[in-house]
């Protein structure tokens, strides 16, 4: 891993800058500044003169990453894809080249992907070799780097890779994924019934008179926009049903977008459950999201909504997956089939809820897509590559039209991230706050820009500057937004600076997420989580890049580790807090002498 440029000049230089000129300023200690690309992140708690967002100190350059495929050894006539994608934490453009291949393999340059089905000519073993150049940053110019992955080649077929056990609370709370323990629920809930029983909860809240307007539920065109939703996030007509060079076969079954991971998520302020569904046919990663919950999402929701949301959620978590005295259950590492019927009767009881109120009733929130399907891709004049990774995120919802007549799936515009944090008013927590070129309370503000502050919330949206005025952007790729994740994003709040960790999607846009190179705030910094401790001296700890990962597929990344071990501590918290008793759920992560992840399981 690269080395990191040092906290203590950084956070001189910057809470020097951040506290000259004006009247005496009180601020929390300097917060780290260990990314590439960033400043400091002093968080104000009283002042009388706004924050500057000082500019991107200079920064040495970091070579892209490539990742050797799972694949050690493939049968003659087994068919495979993977990956050739770099990552570049510094955001450069990069451009991979294959620079040589069996003769029986193919490459799709746009989304990044081989796929091989070698023949008796490619025995014992076939060679891919890969050119990788930076096209922007102190990178530019140099000559390309050489990767070479030897792949050896058998005469029967092999064993898929796949990811091993991750631990009984990850596998069986979190993050459940093996076929057998999602069974039971992906037969409940098929794609296109989700999509349609997303749509009709969209109606709920709606008066009697706008909802007799419009017309009945048509699986079979939800599923379709949705696709061509899908195809416009990434300028692939391989996803538009309409465009001669669809590819039916792989996308145009909704049977064949399967659901393979279930995801509760007590770790979020409004709890919710998560249900990603994969395009299985695809050679390349293809992922829809359904976020649903046991409340509707509506901006004019009272106080005691979250509390009903939350409450519900831990009673049904509670009952269907832990032990009665709240514990990880033995019995569903070794019984997948009994977990799966429990976790199918969870996800029933989230998306049958029905309270009191008229609120309170389940709902669908939205539908992000994470692909690489060439929406992260840069293309030449005449379409063809010319550098990126091919990931892209959007997300969908199934809007009714402004004159009521017609609801249908679109992107809309990808909710915002942290630019900054202060202290909550008790001194209790750390929360967001637009940083002030986007603030419209802020005289120093940038005219146009306060349509990308969610005020109410406290964070930015991503900025489309394609129009005559900022808008919140629908589409998020590592190639996207440069100035943006580089400059106002991380001035007053670095990436890997701790408190990000307590804001939806830990404070970051979708593309930074899934390739950031450092963990989970240190649960052993008071800092990162009490504003009276000051702020954190220093970054998140490094770990080893994670590689775009959104279900565990050969190997579990370090980070998605850590990760599952940070939503153990947060449901611990939450359902003590929430129900009043205690669960036996464990938070390896505030215990000091506990050993970190670093690296990925297995190596």
């Amino acid at each position: 891993m690269a080395h990191r440029p040092g906290f203590a000049r950084l956070a001189t230089a910057l809470f020097a800058l951040a506290a000259c000129g004006g009247k005496p300023t009180k601020v929390a200690p300097p917060g780290p500044g260990t990314g590439a690309g960033t400043g400091s992140g002093s968080a104000v708690v009283e002042d009388t003169k706004p924050p500057v967002e000082p500019p991107a100190p200079p920064r040495a350059n970091r070579a892209p990453e490539t990742f050797a495929p799972g694949w050690k050894t493939v049968g003659v006539g087994q068919t495979i894809s993977f990956s050739v994608a770099a990552i570049d934490q510094d955001l450069d453009d990069v451009k991979v080249e294959v620079m040589s291949m069996p003769a029986s393999a193919t490459f799709d340059p746009i989304t990044q992907t081989v796929t091989w089905t070698p023949t008796k000519a490619d025995l014992p073993k076939a060679n891919f070799t890969l050119a990788v150049t930076e096209l922007t940053g102190p990178g530019a110019g140099q000559p390309p780097q050489s990767v070479s992955w030897d792949i050896a080649v058998a005469k029967k077929k092999q064993p898929v890779p796949t990811a091993p056990w991750a631990g009984d609370a990850a596998e069986t709370l979190f993050t459940i994924r093996e076929p057998k323990r999602v069974e039971a629920t992906a037969k409940a809930y098929p794609f296109d019934e989700l999509l349609a029983w997303s749509a009709e909860t969209m109606r709920a809240p709606l008066p009697p008179e706008a909802a007799a307007k419009l017309p009945p539920l048509d699986k079979a065109l939800l599923f379709k926009q949705f696709l061509k939703n899908l195809a416009v996030t990434h300028g692939n007509p391989r996803l538009d049903p309409d465009a001669p060079t669809f590819d039916k076969a792989t996308f145009g079954d909704p049977k064949d977008w399967r659901l393979v991971v279930v995801r509760p998520r007590i770790d979020k302020k409004f709890h919710e459950l998560r249900l990603v569904y994969q395009a299985v046919k695809a050679p390349e990663p293809v992922f829809a999201m359904f976020r649903v919950r046991p409340v509707e999402d509506l901006p004019t929701l009272p106080p005691e909504a979250k509390a009903e949301n939350n409450k519900v959620f831990d009673e049904l978590f509670w009952k269907h997956l832990l032990t009665a005295d709240g514990a990880v259950n033995p019995k569903w590492k070794k019984d997948p089939k009994a977990h799966g019927a429990a976790v199918a009767a969870f996800v029933k009881g989230v998306l049958s809820y029905q309270g009191t109120a008229p609120w309170a009733r389940s709902a669908f929130i939205a539908l992000p897509t994470e692909a690489r399907l060439g929406g992260g891709t840069t293309r030449n004049p005449d379409g063809t590559y010319a550098s990126g990774d091919g990931w892209a995120w959007s997300v969908q919802k199934p809007m009714v039209a402004a004159d009521g007549a017609t609801q249908s799936y679109v992107n809309i515009g990808i909710p915002g991230f942290w630019t900054m944090t202060v202290p909550s008013a008790d001194q209790a927590a750390w929360i967001p706050k637009c940083a002030p070129t986007f603030d419209p309370d802020d005289k120093g503000h940038k005219p146009g820009y306060e349509a990308l502050c969610r005020k109410a919330l406290g964070f930015v949206d991503l900025p489309d500057l394609s129009g005559k005025k900022p808008a919140p952007g629908k589409l998020d790729a590592v190639t996207l937004y440069r100035d943006h994740k580089l400059g106002p994003a991380v001035a007053l709040l670095p990436l890997d600076d701790g408190r990000r960790d307590h804001g939806e999607e830990n404070g970051m846009t979708c593309s930074q997420c899934h390739i950031r190179d450092f963990g989970v705030r240190d649960y052993g910094d008071p800092a990162t989580a009490d504003p009276k401790a000051g702020a954190p001296k220093a970054g998140n700890h490094p770990i080893a890049t994670l590689n775009f990962q959104i279900v565990p597929s050969h190997r579990w990344e370090a980070y998605t580790l850590e990760f599952m071990a940070d939503q153990e501590c947060k449901a611990k918290a939450f359902l003590a807090a929430e129900l009043g008793k205690e669960s036996k759920l464990t938070c390896v992560l505030a215990d000091a002498s506990a050993p970190r992840i670093a690296r990925p399981l297995p190596e």
